[in-house]
């Protein structure tokens, strides 16, 4: 009897953990400035 309660607690926060990540996505702020999205220009060699 206690295995199958268990089985079922653990179905259930299964299906609850799948359901909360299916929400919308939650629009965060991106940050001012971002260092990772810089782009350097390397001097072309002529």
């Amino acid at each position: 009897m206690s295995k199958k309660l268990l089985y079922t607690v653990l179905a259930g926060a299964l299906s609850m953990s799948v359901l909360a990540a299916c929400g919308e996505p939650v629009d965060e702020p991106a940050p001012e400035e971002d260092p990772a999205l810089e782009i350097e220009e390397e001097p072309v060699a002529e």
